[in-house]
Parts: C-alpha cells; sequence; structure tokens
C-alpha cells in the first residue's frame, strides 16, 4: 500500500452531511431467510445517526427473444432481481453478441431502462454479424439475395464485386431512412445494397464513338442529306 493512503472501514454517504465517510456500527439486525442486515450507523465526520439497509438480491428467471436475423427464439437467463436492463446494452449468449432492442413490461409503458423483477421479456438482435440485402439488376431482369459480414466493413458505391463468375457494379447503398449514390457506409447501418451490370468493352467504345461523333457536330438531324448534297456538288 502506497504511504500517505489511509484505509477507512464501513464508507459509505451519509444523508446528512451527505459526503462518504466512515461509520461506526451501533447495531446490526439480520433479516429472516437471509433476506440482508439493517445497519444502525453513526457518522464519523458529522455524528448523525442513521439506518442503512442492504437486501440480499434473489435470482430471477428473464425471458428474451434473440433475433438472428429472419430467425428468433427463446432463450432464458438467470440474474439478480436488482440487475438493470438499458436499451443497447450488449450482451453475450450462447457464445454470441447482442444488443438489446426493446423491454417488455406489464402495460403499454416503453421504458429504456428496467429493472430485472420488473421485466417480463428482453428482445435483442444479434450483432457480431451484419446481414446485409442485395438487389441485382440487369436490364429488365433483378435478383435478390443476402450476405453476412463483419458489422466494420465498409462498403462504396462504385465498387466492383464478383457474384457467381459475373461482375456487378455497387450502384447504391440504402439504410432504411435514407439512399446515398456515391458515398459509402458500415455494413451495421445498411440494409439494402443495389448492384447493377456495368457496362462492357464494346459498349464503353460505342458510347465513347458516339460522344465523340456528337462533339465532332458530325451527329445531327438531316445530316445524310446534307451528305448527299455535299458529295454531289463534288461530282458537278
Amino acid at each position: 500500500m502506497d504511504e500517505g493512503v489511509e484505509e477507512l472501514d464501513n464508507v459509505t454517504r451519509c444523508p446528512s452531511c451527505n459526503t462518504r465517510q466512515a461509520h461506526e456500527i451501533l447495531k446490526e439486525k439480520a433479516l429472516k431467510n437471509d433476506a440482508g442486515i439493517d445497519y444502525l450507523l453513526r457518522c464519523e465526520g458529522c455524528g448523525n445517526v442513521h439506518t442503512v439497509i442492504f437486501r440480499n438480491a434473489k435470482p430471477v428467471t428473464i425471458r428474451f427473444t434473440l433475433s438472428d436475423g429472419p430467425d428468433s427464439f427463446p432463450y432464458e437467463l438467470e440474474v439478480d432481481d436488482d440487475e438493470v436492463f438499458v436499451l443497447d446494452d450488449e450482451f453475450e449468449a450462447i457464445d454470441l453478441l447482442w444488443r438489446i432492442t426493446r423491454l417488455e413490461t406489464d402495460g403499454d409503458a416503453k421504458p429504456r431502462a428496467l429493472e430485472a423483477r420488473k421485466v417480463r421479456r428482453v428482445w435483442a438482435s444479434r450483432i457480431d454479424l451484419a446481414r446485409i440485402k442485395r438487389t441485382f439488376s440487369d436490364g429488365e431482369i433483378s435478383f435478390s439475395d443476402s450476405i453476412e459480414v463483419e458489422p466494420e466493413k465498409v462498403f462504396s458505391c462504385g465498387t466492383i464485386v464478383k457474384h457467381r463468375g459475373e461482375t456487378w457494379r455497387i450502384r447504391a447503398l440504402h439504410s432504411g431512412t435514407a439512399r446515398t449514390l456515391t458515398g459509402k457506409m458500415e455494413a451495421r447501418n445498411i440494409k439494402r445494397i443495389f448492384l447493377h451490370r456495368p457496362p462492357s468493352r464494346e459498349e464503353i467504345a460505342e458510347k465513347r464513338k458516339i460522344e465523340r461523333g456528337n462533339w465532332k457536330g458530325q451527329n445531327f438531324p438531316g445530316r445524310e442529306e446534307h451528305q448527299e448534297k455535299w458529295r454531289g456538288d463534288r461530282d458537278e
């Protein structure tokens, strides 16, 4: 122990001076069935006498509904009745990682935090893998599938990917509330990826040819008639 550091026994907060102080135990009373102990204490800081009640926690069985992508299943866990569940808290179960998404209690309340003794059911979703739906479009033909990836994996619009031996380009990323055609997004935030077939080399070459022709003024209404007249003038 470091020199100059004093250890204090029976430290708790005094309701009179509102500071954490060492206390002298004047009396203690054990409750029946090992339910806890009542202490009568005197604050060594201000001399106030007050009672501190310690209650032993009781085990309760909490019912969960765990959602793993499209699949949900029941799960039970025994905890102390004074444990507090909070929305978005993460926990491990059956060797997987989950996040609390909803706390169910009696009535219509939607609490953000709830003691175990008041919980009717805890709803949670798996978060160690992100499931993303994908839609592939090739002209009038489209089909969908889904993938599982690490939640931190980043997807970017314009990226070329291979699927079933064919080449596709990410056209858009959708979070469920917003869509981007040029940005990037972490897998944990993506609801769906839209992909389409990129143009072939032949299609790109033809497009460039047309664009060059347009740029030079070679493609305009009445072009053929103009060329015929031009050729007739040269033959005269």
